[in-house]
């Protein structure tokens, strides 16, 4: 019985050398994505906030010169998946002309950039590159006045969030019964891992 359990750790241990002296010959694509793949990592990605109109600037030049009249300043808090609490604000140029490619477009808006603040201070930075505003439509409740739907591209951020890249479906809206502005964002973003 000794000696053949003696002959099985030999066969293993020859087992053992054989194998770790083996080398595997890896293309640079398949190194490129292995390497990738460990530094990397891809969440699902939901903001959710609720907005104010702080003010409406109509002598802006920026705005004037690409054929938007005023330059809208919203100011929002809400929560953010991956953040917690965040805040927001969007500056952007607004009221330009209605596309006629969209049916019901009411007025466009400007390509813009903007930063979701966590309440650690992290923050991610997105770009919009405009698009119109549509009037609320069945798929809303008759309070909805007007809606728009657009994408955000992540391109990058602080903390956490530095090198995140992905896109977020924007579904905001404004309705007849308050006040605010509401967005609700959803998508998948790309973080690089060991980022804290």
């Amino acid at each position: 019985m000794k000696t053949l359990l003696k002959l099985f750790f030999l066969a293993a241990l020859i087992g053992l050398l054989t194998g770790c002296n083996k080398t595997d010959a890896f293309t640079d694509d398949e190194t490129a994505d292995l390497k990738k793949a460990q530094v990397e990592v891809t969440v699902p990605f939901e903001v959710n906030l609720l907005g104010e109109i702080t003010e409406l600037i109509f002598d802006d030049q920026e705005c004037l010169d690409g054929g938007y009249p005023v330059r809208a300043v919203v100011e929002t808090s809400g929560n953010a998946t991956h953040m917690g609490k965040v805040t927001l604000t969007f500056a952007f140029c607004t009221g330009g002309a209605p596309d006629p490619a969209i049916p019901n477009s009411v007025y466009t808006f400007a390509a813009s950039s903007f930063e979701l603040t966590g309440a650690n201070g992290d923050k991610l930075f997105l770009y919009n590159g405009g698009d119109a505003a549509i009037l609320g439509a069945n798929v809303h409740p008759d309070y909805v006045t007007d809606y728009w739907t657009s994408i955000a591209i992540v391109t990058g951020g602080t903390g956490r969030f530095e090198g995140a890249s992905g896109e977020l479906q924007m579904n905001d809206y404004c309705t007849s019964i308050d006040d605010y502005t509401h967005h609700h964002w959803t998508g998948e973003i790309t973080l690089v891992k060991g980022k804290k």
